[in-house]
């Protein structure tokens, strides 16, 4: 059953734009843009390979192994219209982050 799963302080998370994450063992992709958290299945819908190793531009991330582009807000492919990946609700609680999944 989906819960919300601390991920640990946001200042851990204020230098850089991306980051893998676990949560119980489930690699999550976590992207920071406009100051704005995001988290996604970390693996393209294409080969399944890990989009936090992905090339960053604005909001959007491009698989590093064939070029599938992703938009991280609403984990609607770029690339092929039809593909979407998951996305998972995240909150800022406490001084802290917070992922339901």
């Amino acid at each position: 059953m989906p819960k919300w799963n601390n991920i640990g302080a946001i200042s851990k998370y204020k230098n850089e734009n991306q980051w893998l994450v676990e949560i119980e063992g489930r690699p999550v992709a976590l992207f920071k843009y406009n100051d704005n958290y995001y988290a996604i299945k970390n693996s393209c819908a294409h080969q399944g390979y890990p989009l936090a190793e992905g090339n960053l531009k604005g909001c959007m991330v491009e698989c590093p192994l064939h070029g599938w582009v992703y938009d991280f807000t609403n984990g609607n492919c770029l690339s092929l219209p039809n593909k979407k990946i998951p996305t998972y609700k995240i909150r800022e609680k406490n001084n802290c982050l917070e992922i339901f999944l």
